[in-house]
């Protein structure tokens, strides 16, 4: 029954290791913290926007733009203003700033900027969020919409979801959401199609998050990835569309400001330990991902003192294979599910184990994890006696394979492509015992192979 891709197999480089590189051009924004970054798809250069200096304390309405050298611009309209987010509207070409302190240190402000490469300019609604900073925000390119969390207007958070869709505010009432919070980071996946939301803190209870959620445009999901951080917030977080993986970096426990690198896959939480040196400014930085150099930039924040030095991250370039989803128990435990590295040159190897006394599983492979013909996932599996067990992984390939002392495998040639690079593969195995009929037994999570180089 095997229907899958067998293309030949060439040799192919070998992976890239992880590094950030401190850079040193020849003009650059004085230290400062807490104020916006985004990528322009238009001038191909990371923006940042406002924030608060040290001495004095105060914030700032400057601009500036880097492809490698700073550039300072003179925005008319810029008001001062920390404490907000900046987000890159690619359907309207424009870049999208709300709120945050602003137009004083300790003011609080509701106002919606647009910025279309020579000027800032409010945005008229019929709705919008109240004041509030610290929150987050996210653009899903896939709907057009501005994704606005949380942030704080007085002494606590808020957990309220508001979508801008270009020209007014809503507010989005959903069955899940998560906890109330500020400083998190949130991004939008595009190769998950979700904005994904990590961490941040509730200043008003001290309480400090390491959670993983999810949005997709009608609910929060809280995922419970593998290898979940520790608590943490005042990170910067970006999503590397080069590798289709979000990237956080630094951040704070309450105790500590740790310099820590951090990959989520889709499924899982990896610690990246980069060749050389890491950044020290940990908090409050400003940060962006630059398609074209594909870099994670990082500029200014906190690390002891106000920095104003750039750093740029490059990510290894190896593929991964994580889990995502709940695994539906057989007779002997919970069926385990492994791969092997997906680099585009190789053959991806995935094991179903511990299935007992199961004679086999049936494989189903995929290219979503969201939908099959139509039909959202995860799919309930009691239409085949599965009765509280999901289908994970779209079956667009199906494979039986014989169980032999309680594993079985399948395995999946990869193209030695480059355009393949940052594309996924799902997989789920389902336990099956051929005698006397065909009769499935429970799943395993789902697989997701994140192809790499």
């Amino acid at each position: 029954m095997r229907s899958i891709l067998l293309l030949p197999i060439l040799a192919t480089a070998a992976s890239l290791p992880a590094q950030w590189a401190q850079q040193s051009p020849p003009v650059s924004p004085s230290p400062r913290r807490a104020g916006a970054a985004a990528f322009d798809p238009i001038s191909n250069r990371v923006y940042i926007y406002g924030g608060l200096t040290a001495s004095p304390s105060q914030s700032i309405n400057e601009m500036w733009a880097y492809n490698g050298q700073w550039t300072s611009l003179n925005p008319v309209g810029a008001s001062p203003r920390w404490g907000h987010q900046m987000v890159a509207d690619t359907a309207n070409n424009r870049l999208i700033t709300f709120g945050g302190r602003s137009p004083t240190i300790n003011s609080l402000a509701n106002d919606t900027l647009q910025w279309t490469g020579s000027s800032w300019t409010p945005i008229a609604t019929v709705n919008k969020p109240s004041p509030r900073f610290l929150y987050g925000m996210a653009y899903d390119s896939a709907r057009n919409r501005v994704v606005l969390f949380g942030g704080r207007a007085g002494f606590a958070p808020n957990n309220q979801t508001w979508e801008f869709d270009g020209t007014n505010w809503t507010q989005i009432t959903t069955s899940n959401a998560p906890a109330a919070r500020e400083e998190m980071g949130m991004v939008y996946d595009a190769s998950l199609n979700r904005v994904v939301l990590f961490g941040g803190c509730d200043e008003s209870t001290q309480t400090i998050f390491g959670d993983t959620w999810w949005y997709d445009g009608n609910d929060w999901t809280n995922v419970s990835p593998l290898n979940s951080p520790t608590p943490r917030f005042r990170g910067s977080m970006v999503y590397d569309s080069t590798r289709s993986r979000v990237v956080y970096y630094g951040g704070y426990d309450g105790t500590t400001i740790l310099e820590q690198t951090l990959e989520y896959t889709g499924g899982e939480w990896l610690v990246i330990p980069p060749a050389g040196s890491n950044p020290t400014n940990a908090t409050e930085a400003y940060g962006a991902y630059n398609p074209v150099q594909q870099k994670f930039v990082l500029f200014g924040g906190f690390g002891g003192s106000f920095s104003n030095a750039t750093w740029q991250y490059t990510g290894n370039t190896d593929g991964v294979f994580s889990l995502y989803g709940v695994a539906c128990d057989i007779a002997s435990g919970t069926p385990g599910l492994t791969g092997s590295t997906p680099n585009i040159g190789t053959t991806l190897t995935v094991n179903a184990t511990n299935l007992g006394t199961a004679l086999g599983v049936i494989w189903a492979i995929g290219l979503s994890d969201q939908v099959f013909n139509g039909l959202p996932l995860p799919l309930d599996l009691g239409i085949v006696g599965l009765a509280g067990c999901n289908l994970v992984a779209s079956p667009d390939f199906l494979d039986i394979a014989l169980a032999t002392s309680g594993s079985a495998s399948y395995s999946l040639p990869i193209p030695n492509q480059t355009a393949l690079v940052g594309q996924s593969v799902y997989c789920q195995a389902l336990p099956i015992d051929l005698v006397p009929g065909l009769q499935f037994l429970g799943a395993t999570r789902g697989g997701r192979a994140l192809i790499g180089q």
